[in-house]
């Protein structure tokens, strides 16, 4: 996700009495804006689909990581844990989640 400082920095007043045209723009581009505050830095806005995208991108880079810290043990000679284990745990959190539903 890049910025465009020019664009994309913006005080919280402006932002607060633009609200429209920000959220039109924040929606069209998918880019987030940079909302300040006495010069600095406040936080960060951004559309719901640019959020989803990065939520995305975080939990793919998140199993990308944890698949190769698994390879790199496998290639150390460790077994990790048995296919029935997995399983039986995999069981245990579906009932749980389905016993929280109810």
């Amino acid at each position: 996700m890049k910025f465009h400082l020019a664009d994309d920095i913006v005080s919280l007043t402006d932002f607060s009495r633009n609200t429209r045209e920000h959220t039109g723009e924040l929606i069209r581009c998918g880019r987030p804006r940079v909302l300040t505050m006495n010069g600095k830095a406040s936080m960060v806005v951004l559309s719901v689909e640019a959020f989803e995208k990065l939520a995305h991108d975080a939990e793919e880079y998140r199993m990308d990581l944890r698949l190769r810290a698994a390879l790199e043990e496998y290639d150390a000679g460790k077994q990790g844990t048995p296919a029935a284990v997995v399983f039986k745990r995999l069981r245990q959190r579906a009932k749980a989640r389905q016993a929280v539903k109810k």
